[in-house]
């Protein structure tokens, strides 16, 4: 089975989801900030919050999240889990 290519998707104003294949996850944004922003959960929240499929891989997933240009990557200490951030195609 090839890997899948993650896809990074800014949605709206304050969207950003984070795609592999089918799965997708929606990470909060700071409309109107000059950079843009994008609000992932601290190191020690990631777990309890993203869905199975990304726990254990934050440094990964925060990599292609800041390889990303046009926004900057921030820990969000009130990153709240909540079943609507998970997404599906």
């Amino acid at each position: 089975m090839d890997p899948v290519e993650p896809e990074i998707e800014f949605r709206w104003k304050e969207d950003l989801v984070y795609w592999e294949g089918d799965r997708g996850f929606v990470f909060d944004g700071a409309w109107g900030s000059d950079p843009l922003q994008t609000f992932v959960p601290t190191e020690a929240a990631w777990d309890l919050v993203v869905p199975h499929w990304l726990a254990g891989r934050r440094r990964e997933v925060l990599e292609r999240l800041a390889a990303e240009p046009g926004h900057v990557v921030r820990p969000d200490p009130d990153f709240r889990a909540a079943p609507e951030r998970e997404l599906h195609r």
